[in-house]
């Protein structure tokens, strides 16, 4: 991601430019319920297309990233890569205990963040209830409304 330029900060993340805003909704800091830290909704079924931005956009959070695991569909297992210099963060499977819905991501000092991914194919009013009850916030103002 270019030379250092003599400074001690590690500069390969975040990434210099998010190419698609991701969709997502973290718990807040320093809260903890459920079994996940938020959702992330993507715009497609290839993951791998869309781990730069999502990780850009935990950076703050979690701190660089070094590994991500989920359970990857045909195409994004075909890749298993991210984008050019992105080389040093691994991508694998889930742990044995991981539910096939769930990508978690570790950072460089004991970080980890837990995601529910929501189908890309979902509708806006589905993704945003189960991004809601993911990240622990109160249900949007008309999702009590009748369809």
């Amino acid at each position: 991601m270019g030379e250092n330029s003599g400074s001690t900060t590690d500069t390969r993340q975040p990434f210099r430019s998010p190419t698609r805003t991701p969709r997502l909704m973290l718990r807040a800091p320093g809260t903890r319920g459920g079994t996940v830290d938020g959702a992330w909704w993507p715009w497609t079924t290839n993951l791998t297309t869309e781990l730069h931005d999502l990780i850009s956009a935990v950076t703050p959070r979690l701190g660089p990233t070094v590994r991500v695991g989920f359970e990857w569909n045909a195409t994004s297992l075909a890749q298993r890569r991210i984008d050019g210099g992105d080389d040093d963060i691994g991508i694998h499977g889930p742990a044995g205990d991981q539910p096939p819905d769930v990508m978690r991501l570790y950072g460089t000092h004991d970080t980890a963040l837990a995601l529910r991914v929501i189908p890309p194919d979902a509708t806006p009013r589905e993704a945003d209830e189960q991004m809601r009850l993911a990240a622990g916030r109160p249900a949007s103002p008309d999702a009590s409304d009748p369809p």
